[in-house]
């Protein structure tokens, strides 16, 4: 039974971008997995992934190229090769990096009992799971909310909170919950559902980007630990 105490806050970091970058080994892959599955090479072209899910960027690659979205068989066919192939790629890829400041900062938050750290992420879990074990920092998130779940963000967040009252034992404040991510859609899809916000300019966003969507915070990173503490009071 899930206990109605509400003492810990929840905070759901996106991947990509705000915690790590993986240097094109996604592209790679997919481009790779679309070739295999539809015959169709470069499908990737001009395609921007900030802050889109990967079901979502799957849908926007199948309508363009094959003028249609993909029949349920086809979306499992194209994310089980997509993500066998990404094994590969992630820890091949040269211009892998975490984002400045991130271990200190998960160091530091997973020691405080008063937090609970979870995943708020477009990827599908195996390869957003293998992005974070090539970074090392994979033991710090037991649970989260990952494109399997959903194709819209503000869905994938509620499944974050979900899995992670289940992981828990404990049911989480919207308000006491934080979404910490790198684009305008992180933050839009925190607004749509009631939680909070810290956006993070660690991947070429401005103040300026944000503004129209009111984050409750902006860090220009996340290298001081005193000022992301600071936002969660």
């Amino acid at each position: 039974m899930i206990k109605s105490r509400m003492q810990k806050k929840l905070l759901l970091f996106d991947i990509d971008g705000t915690l790590l970058l993986t240097g094109g080994a996604g592209k790679i892959a997919l481009e790779e997995a679309f070739a295999e599955i539809f015959g169709v090479s470069d499908c990737w072209k001009n395609l921007d992934p900030h802050g889109k899910t990967d079901p979502a960027i799957f849908d926007e690659i199948a309508i363009r190229e094959l003028g249609r979205v993909l029949s349920e068989e086809e979306f499992y066919r194209l994310m089980t090769r997509y993500e066998d192939l990404f094994g590969a790629h992630i820890h091949q890829s040269p211009h892998f990096e975490l984002m400045p400041g991130v271990i200190p900062l998960l160091e530091h938050l997973s020691q405080n009992d008063e937090l609970f750290l979870a995943l708020g992420t477009g990827n599908f879990e195996g390869a957003g799971r293998m992005k974070l074990a090539r970074g090392g920092i994979e033991h710090y998130f037991r649970t989260g909310g990952f494109g399997n779940h959903a194709r819209e963000r503000h869905l994938i967040l509620l499944a974050g909170i979900q899995q992670s009252e289940k992981i828990a034992n404990q049911k989480f404040d919207k308000r006491q919950t934080f979404v910490i991510g790198d684009t305008e859609r992180d933050i839009a899809a925190a607004n749509q559902i009631g939680l909070r916000s810290i956006a993070v300019l660690t991947n070429g966003r401005t103040h300026e980007d944000f503004r129209p969507h009111s984050p409750d915070h902006i860090l220009k990173d996340l290298t001081d630990i005193t000022a992301f503490l600071s936002c969660l009071e």
